[in-house]
């Protein structure tokens, strides 16, 4: 409820317009072209609540999904025209954003179940209670996005894979199977979880520890060569499975739309690296899986690198470094310090030590994959390293607490008193959550973005505006919202998209009092060398608007 509750008084953000009308388009008229750089079922199961509204479809004519097309941009305009322009937005989202609630809550409900199996029912509340105020998981459980639903599906997927290595039943192998193929068509990110599950499987083939088979009869497997058959058998299953799944979520059609003329563009705008071009042409001969996924594939692998901004510099390139700082500093601080008792503990001969490093193992490949990766551009990257996380923490926590020692107890409810009062402290303002490190008006100098400031704040400046009496504003707004849909009269400066009419910035010599800058732009990030608001760093701002909306008089 307080992911939900949160949403309702924002504005949605930059890229959940066109993940919406996205997925409406996948299930009202099979049409695939609309955002393919993502796979489609979080789009999909966002959009079902939509099906059962009378909703005005007259902008999302065919011709219309076919421009898309030819111009990228006009996607947007076509989504907000819908949304904004020819429908009750508000409540569109509202009714989307609840099966991602939905989402949220079963990967916390699996957070409890590993939790419970591997450290008893104290241990299992208290994961609970880490994640349930978890401001970062708060934020994006209500988004329409991908990062949520792949961190259940990796997630899932790797606590049945464990639960195979120790048993094979035909519901582990199952689960496992299904999880790692709802991967495949949630996030391209997916192929990071082979590199993972390879190595468990690996170490678990080395190890001692025997298979247990229930599939035909109770059986139990030491030698390594019978775990590594039957390891390759799960893997292959999970392929096949895989595959299958694919080409379902794209309603077995090799097209992206039926009629379609011509490639995808997107498939034009990629760059392949030259061991994709193979690959990509076998695919393309042999309808080897659906165009709409292959485009979207390859565009993810040729597009890596985007503009970073990490602690006021922007790099082409990314930072090696921004995600353990992200980390460090987006992380409440209690969270970090169970982490640092964690780590201490094991230290300790206990006996489940080997569970505990197990966990260390997926949080470190994927860590080390997001860095590698240099995809700099939101923590939200890094979300499925916390569900690990919390289990670990919350074994540790129920340790402690079995210890009957009277500090250890006493540190523990500190620091969860402390997690539950910094988490509802900052409600509904989760998406720009920063820790006590950094000081509230200092966080644009640190990171921006998803991070902090992703467009949703117009609710909230409306509000402002009403509180103070001011009629009109200037507006440099990083996001795709239409400031229109909520009473705001702006002045649109450099940075705002005119995503609802195609019509230009900065209507003409207009002035007004105020400002409101988003942090994003007042970082200058997207810029280039060109800084526009590089002037108001200096001055006092009359208000922040939620962490991400600063509001300055107007310096003309």
């Amino acid at each position: 409820m307080l992911s939900l509750t949160a949403a309702a008084q924002k504005s949605p953000t930059a890229d959940e317009n066109f993940h919406l009308v996205a997925g409406y388009s996948y299930l009202k008229w099979g049409d695939y072209r609309i955002n393919p750089e993502h796979p489609p079922f979080a789009k999909l199961w966002a959009a079902v609540p939509l099906l059962a509204l009378d909703t005005n479809d007259e902008p999302l004519t065919r011709e219309a999904r076919d421009r898309v097309q030819v111009n990228g941009k006009y996607g947007w305009l076509l989504a907000n025209q819908w949304l904004f322009s020819s429908n009750d937005a508000q409540k569109l989202f509202f009714l989307a954003k609840i099966p991602m609630v939905a989402l949220g809550s079963l990967l916390g409900l699996v957070v409890f179940c590993w939790t419970r199996e591997l450290y008893g029912l104290p241990a299992a509340f208290a994961a609970l209670v880490i994640y349930v105020f978890d401001p970062n998981i708060l934020a994006h459980s209500a988004v329409v996005h991908t990062d949520i639903p792949f961190a259940l599906a990796l997630f899932a997927g790797t606590y049945f894979f464990w639960r195979t290595l120790r048993e094979i039943s035909w519901f582990n192998w199952l689960m496992t199977a299904a999880c790692f193929a709802l991967s495949a068509v949630t996030k391209f990110s997916f192929v990071t979880i082979l590199p993972i599950w390879g190595v468990l499987g690996i170490i678990h083939i080395l190890s001692s520890t025997p298979m247990r088979s229930r599939i035909t009869s109770n059986a139990t497997i030491t030698g390594s060569w019978q775990k590594a058959g039957w390891i390759a058998a799960i893997f292959l299953s999970v392929i096949v499975l895989t595959a299958g799944a694919i080409w379902a979520a794209y309603g077995f059609h090799y097209e992206a739309v039926v009629g379609q003329r011509g490639p995808l563009g997107l498939a034009a705008a990629a760059k392949p690296s030259s061991w994709m071009i193979p690959w990509i042409r076998l695919s393309s001969e042999y309808h080897l899986f659906p165009e709409a996924w292959v485009s979207g594939l390859v565009y993810a692998l040729s597009t890596f690198n985007r503009t970073a901004y990490l602690l006021g510099e922007v790099s082409g390139e990314g930072f090696w470094f921004y995600f353990p700082i992200a980390f460090a500093v987006k992380t409440p601080l209690p969270t970090l310090f169970l982490l640092l008792a964690s780590l201490i503990l094991l230290t300790n001969k206990q006996k489940d030590a080997t569970s505990r490093r197990f966990f260390l193992l997926p949080i470190c490949v994927f860590f080390a994959l997001a860095v590698y990766s240099r995809m700099n551009i939101g923590l939200r990257h890094i979300l499925p390293i916390y569900p690990f996380l919390f289990v670990w923490f919350g074994g540790s926590v129920g340790t402690f607490w079995a210890s009957r020692s009277a500090p250890k107890r006493f540190g523990v409810l500190l620091l969860g008193l402390w997690l539950v009062w910094s988490t509802l402290h900052v409600f509904p303002n989760y998406l720009a959550f920063f820790n006590e490190t950094v000081r509230a008006g200092d966080r644009y100098k640190v990171l921006v973005d998803s991070n902090l400031d992703w467009g949703q704040d117009l609710t909230g400046l409306k509000r402002w505006m009403d509180d103070h009496k001011v009629a009109r504003i200037e507006l440099a707004y990083f996001g795709t919202a239409d400031p229109a849909y909520y009473g705001i009269d702006a002045i649109h400066k450099a940075g705002t998209w005119s995503t609802v009419l195609e019509k230009p910035h900065n209507n003409g010599d207009a002035q007004e009092t105020y400002i409101g800058i988003s942090a994003t732009h007042l970082a200058g990030v997207y810029f280039g060398p060109s800084k526009p608001y590089e002037k108001y760093l200096l001055a006092e701002p009359v208000a922040v608007i939620g962490g991400s909306m600063y509001i300055y008089k107007a310096m003309h």
